[in-house]
């Protein structure tokens, strides 16, 4: 079993006092990256890595969403494909890439049992489909694999993960009367989805939008509720499954910007798969390693 937690918009930044991975008490993160996550550390042991990665590619000019996770999720290193860093929404050419090399569709052709455990609601698809929202590489990733998207009554039933974890966004606009969860519930909740399933597959963007300033945060509550997400799902995953958590490019790292960092971005393994990720050092290597250990670990129907 893997489970693949994708933060949109976190860095590993210097030691410095507005750095809130250096001030804030995260357990969570300080203790899947075995100490703070900051730069000039790495961490690897039998069972836990911890690397800060390469988001640039050798592209001149900052790192973007669209481009970032592209080469995430397909393992192709798409801004020099495109010859830029492409914020937000994909192009056509990298939405090509993504059908061709998407890990859920690579993973789902293989036989394994994969699942988006995110929630989407009907609003999403509404302004979709009259052109007033764009899908993100993570939507056109599982979108390629033919994979269905959880919905809020999946949400309700507990089957389903939010993007703000405790569903207080949700809440404050489109879904009023959604029951609010504790985000440690929403870790239990991921942790169960990870047992029934080879390949799993999560979001959060609270970082990012924190990061730019969208949501009424400081950088640390946002952080506080994932780290409570990310304690009670440790503490509930199966003893033979892998976690991964990356991200696309810097952002909440660093408060004293809206706008995106050139710093590296995290590469956190825990589990029995970390040897899988010895070579990663960039963002592409994160689907080829997910697929060999997909490949080696999990031949059954489930690993």
């Amino acid at each position: 079993m893997l489970l693949f937690v994708f933060l949109d918009g976190v860095g590993i930044g210097p030691d410095r006092p507005e750095n809130p991975f250096a001030t804030a008490f995260l357990p969570g993160f300080e203790m899947l990256a075995g100490g703070k996550l900051l730069a000039g550390r790495e961490v690897l042991t039998e069972r836990q890595l911890f690397r800060p990665i390469d988001a640039g590619l050798g592209v001149d000019g900052l790192p973007q969403s669209a481009t970032g996770q592209t080469a995430l999720f397909t393992g192709v290193n798409a801004p020099q494909l495109v010859g830029m860093h492409v914020s937000a929404f994909p192009t056509q050419a990298l939405r090509d890439t993504i059908n061709e090399r998407s890990f859920l569709k690579q993973a789902t052709d293989s036989g394994f049992r994969v699942t988006f455990a995110n929630a989407y609601s009907p609003q999403y698809w509404q302004l979709s489909a009259s052109r007033r929202n764009r899908h993100s590489a993570t939507t056109w990733t599982n979108m390629a694999a033919g994979l269905r998207f959880r919905d809020l009554d999946d949400l309700e039933r507990g089957d389903a993960v939010y993007w703000d974890i405790t569903h207080e966004v949700a809440r404050g606009s489109y879904a009023p009367d959604l029951p609010l969860v504790a985000a440690s519930e929403a870790g239990r909740r991921l942790a169960a989805l990870t047992a029934q399933h080879d390949a799993v597959l999560w979001e959060t963007f609270l970082p990012d939008l924190t990061g730019h300033r969208r949501l009424p945060w400081a950088p640390v509550d946002a952080l506080s509720r994932i780290d409570e997400m990310l304690q009670a799902l440790v503490a509930g995953l199966p003893a033979d499954a892998t976690l991964v958590i990356s991200s696309d490019h810097g952002n909440i790292e660093d408060p004293t910007t809206k706008g995106h960092t050139y710093n590296p971005v995290p590469l956190i393994v825990w589990g029995p798969g970390v040897s899988f990720f010895h070579d990663v050092h960039d963002l592409t290597g994160v689907t080829p390693a997910i697929l060999t250990y997909l490949e080696r670990r999990c031949k059954t129907r489930l690993c």
